[in-house]
Parts: C-alpha cells; structure tokens; sequence
C-alpha cells in the first residue's frame, strides 16, 4: 500500500548518476521528490515544513547538510546517508554518529532500499501521530480521562456511573464534554484515542487499562 502523498515530499540531494534513480524509488512510495544535485541549491529553495524523508549523498555534502536540517526542523525528521564508496563499517558508523537514520550503499537493492524507507516514515508517522494523540488528551480533566478509560474497558454508562460514584446524568454530560474537546462525534471514535494513547504509552496514566476496543450498549 502506498504511502499517501498529501501535503508530504521528499527531498533528495545526490549526484546526476543516481539522483533521478531515487526519485523514481520514492515514487514508488508514492512520495513526490525535491531532488537537487548540491546542498546549496536545496537550501536555497527549502520548503516551510519539513519532507517526510530526506535522502543525502554523503560524497555531496549530505552529513553537513543532515545537521543544518535537523537544526531547522529538529531530530524527528528522517534522513537516510547513501554513498557509492565511503561504505566500510566505520563509514557507515560515523554516518549513524552524525544524526542520519540509517545508511545505504548506492548499490543497495531497490525493494530493499524502498522497505526501508518505508519503515522510516511509518515510525515518523506513528510518532507524529502520538504526539497529536497527547495534545488532545492532555485537554480532558482527571474526571473526563477516567470516564473514557472506563468506556475503553467496555462499562455502559451506568456502570462508569457506579463505579465513580456519580450519577448517570454527569457520566453523559462528562462523555459528551470530553467528545467535544477531543473533536469526537461517537463514544467508539473516543475508544480509539484511547486505545492508541495506550498502546503508544504516551502518558496518560489513567488510560493505561485501555487495551481493548469493546464498544458500549
């Protein structure tokens, strides 16, 4: 399945010899490229955000410019350090020292290169996505995180009300109160969130036992 392109690029700085060969790779991913043939050209034409891969030759100045990107889109951008020569394992362990993600030989087979690749923007992905998932629940109140962690492990809202010791006319307001702060329309989307904040151990202590979707009657 591809990875959906909406808004994502990615940008590529190598050699003439090699340059259109990944652009055609990330194609495959379903990624249009900024490809460059030197970091002076890229820099000059960096977009605002960030691509979601960056593919630097080191022969063309790709470990100086891993750490100027990084320093203007911070750490969770990924990079990926190619080179047709400097690929002894000391090479490849300074490229890893340096910042970059991971480190391929030009001559890499494609699937192989193109497997990677994927695996680092689906972890950015997911990364990405955790993050949001914590902005949003970090908006609920103690009492709103207990009643979703309480919806998550499948309690009806009598139940929830019984189990906190409130009535179930406030277990309703509080559902319809943490729906609107998190942008919900229905308790099953909330059981989502929930579920991923757990299984993405993002923090929120009172969601720890939300680690099945079962969706209320």
């Amino acid at each position: 399945m591809d990875i959906e392109a909406d808004g994502t690029y990615a940008l590529i700085v190598a050699g003439e010899h090699v340059r259109e060969e990944y652009v055609r790779r990330l194609k495959r991913l379903g990624l249009p490229s900024d490809a460059f043939t030197n970091k002076s050209d890229a820099l000059a034409t960096l977009r605002e955000h960030a691509p979601a891969v960056a593919i630097f030759e080191v022969e063309d100045g790709g470990c100086e410019l891993l750490r100027e990107l990084r320093d203007r889109f911070g750490p969770e951008m990924p990079v990926v350090l190619v080179s047709a020569d400097r690929t002894s394992p000391s090479d490849v362990v300074a490229g890893l020292l340096v910042g970059a993600d991971d480190y391929a030989a030009e001559s890499m087979d494609a699937d192989e290169f193109i497997a990677r690749v994927r695996r680092l923007v689906d972890r950015t992905r997911r990364t990405s996505n955790a993050t949001a998932d914590l902005r949003r629940l970090s908006s609920l109140t103690e009492r709103e995180r207990q009643v979703l962690a309480l919806i998550a492990e499948g309690r009806s809202q009598k139940q929830i009300a019984t189990e906190l010791g409130i009535s179930v006319k406030t277990v309703g307001s509080h559902v319809q109160n943490l729906l609107s702060k998190l942008g919900l329309h229905t308790r099953v989307e909330a059981v989502a969130l929930a579920v991923r904040a757990a299984e993405s151990h993002i923090g929120i202590s009172s969601l720890s036992t939300a680690t099945r979707i079962t969706v209320p009657g």
